[in-house]
């Protein structure tokens, strides 16, 4: 059996038509304080194009320099878990197992100051940021402060710390871890 349009189903009676929608009240006009106006940057467009490309290398810089401390923290547990395998599979004798934790120690220092390095190559980024974006427009700069620089700068100064633990953290365990295997 075929549904008819306007017909419910089952045959029973017409259902009313949806009544129509009321009007829309017209928008109120915005108060003129609140209407915040576009003030265009003073800058010509030779000086405003370069300052756009400075603030583009900029957030690149920032970028790398972040995904650069990932790949440290990457390559040091990718080390360490090699080491541990290598003394696993052939057990080291006390004297190349001490060696074998130093120099683990020794990346593991040597990537903290790495990290650390990127770190503040990020903040100075980040400066140059701020200071090309006092000329760009008053909307371009409102967009930029959405975001608080004290939350942005805890989030980076909490991840910075836990990088910087975790390779602490795993220097000692798999030192301790591979001076064990040695005995």
């Amino acid at each position: 059996m075929a549904i008819q349009p306007g017909k419910p189903p089952g045959g029973g009676p017409t259902p009313p038509p949806p009544r129509p929608l009321a009007p829309k009240a017209p928008a109120a006009p915005p108060a003129e304080a609140e209407t915040e106006r576009l003030v265009s940057s003073e800058l010509d467009d030779a000086t405003h194009a370069e300052y756009r490309l400075l603030y583009d290398a900029a957030v690149r810089n920032v970028l790398f320099a972040k995904r650069q401390q990932w790949r440290m923290v990457e390559y040091f547990t990718l080390i360490a878990l090699a080491l541990v395998a290598i003394g696993i599979a052939v057990p080291f004798a006390a004297d190349v197992a001490r060696f074998v934790a130093g120099f683990l120690s020794f990346v593991g220092f040597a990537s903290l100051g790495a990290i650390v390095m990127l770190q503040s190559w990020q903040g100075n980024e980040h400066a140059k940021m701020a200071y090309l974006a006092n000329d760009f427009s008053n909307f371009a700069r409102s967009a930029l402060r959405r975001k608080p620089k004290l939350s942005g700068d805890i989030h980076r100064y909490l991840m910075l710390l836990l990088m910087l633990l975790y390779i602490v953290v795993l220097d000692v365990v798999v030192v301790r871890l591979l001076l064990d295997i040695a005995r």
